[in-house]
């Protein structure tokens, strides 16, 4: 790229900044998102090659193989591998504990292409507000029915909850998903995700679904003073990260 293109490339990523964010950005800013975007770019070229190998020594062994190193996300319980490698089949990645538990057919393989399928625990609690002691008593209780993922001595990996095995108690997951609002905090334009209920009445998203029978809702006071907690907890944490800036400045 000469320099006549760097320069419209630099204008155009400029432009579209200043449209999504409301507000001028400099030449400076500019250059370094397009840097940070190129980078990414790079590295989803990297990813791609990598898994174009992938599928052609799947060809091989159509059944599936075991990837070397630890730290590649499983597409079925989202953790990042601890264990010595992965599992990659026609599913894509899955960690070695997850391929064990498709093999005893505790849970089926295609979760891992499937996503909307099913919630994972972290997300159900997410969702609806829900502590892990909740959704246990729940299972107890016949409220929800979970895919247990256990590992090769019997011990819980993951819980996985499947709207098909829920089908009247849990909704569709685009029901409940969080949404990202822009705020102006100081002259600065943040991001902020807000859960699903505070855009309009739960009652009536999760109307017909059973879950509703079983979840409480926050009085205007209560969510208010949670919100007010919220918001000076985040400020300190700021001004913490602030103060620690100037220590190492001095430093």
């Amino acid at each position: 790229m000469d320099a006549e293109e760097h320069k419209k490339h630099i204008q155009k990523m400029k432009e579209l900044l200043e449209k999504r964010e409301g507000k001028e950005v400099t030449w400076e800013e500019a250059e370094e998102a397009s840097r940070n975007l190129a980078g990414l770019a790079e590295i989803l070229y990297e990813l791609w090659v990598k898994e174009q190998g992938w599928k052609k020594r799947l060809q091989e062994s159509p059944k599936g193989f075991v990837l070397e190193g630890r730290g590649r996300t499983c597409a079925i319980c989202h953790e990042s591998s601890r264990e010595e490698g992965s599992w990659y089949d026609k599913w894509g990645v899955t960690c070695l504990t997850c391929h064990g538990a498709v093999d005893r057919k505790e849970i089926p393989g295609s979760l891992a292409k499937r996503e909307k399928s099913y919630y994972r625990e972290h997300e159900l609690q997410r969702a609806f507000n829900l502590k892990h002691s909740d959704v246990t008593r729940w299972i107890k209780e016949g409220v929800l029915k979970a895919r247990t993922v256990t590992d090769g001595a019997g011990r819980v990996h993951a819980r996985l909850f499947l709207i098909k095995d829920n089908e009247g108690t849990l909704p569709p997951k685009k029901l409940v998903e969080s949404q990202l609002v822009k705020e102006d905090r100081d002259g600065q334009t943040w991001y902020r995700s807000y859960e699903w209920y505070c855009f309009g009445d739960p009652r009536e998203t999760l109307k017909g679904y059973k879950i509703m029978d079983h979840l409480r809702i926050i009085p205007p006071e209560e969510m208010k003073a949670r919100e007010e907690e919220e918001k000076r907890q985040r400020e300190d944490r700021r001004a913490k990260r602030e103060a620690r800036k100037k220590l190492r400045k001095k430093l």
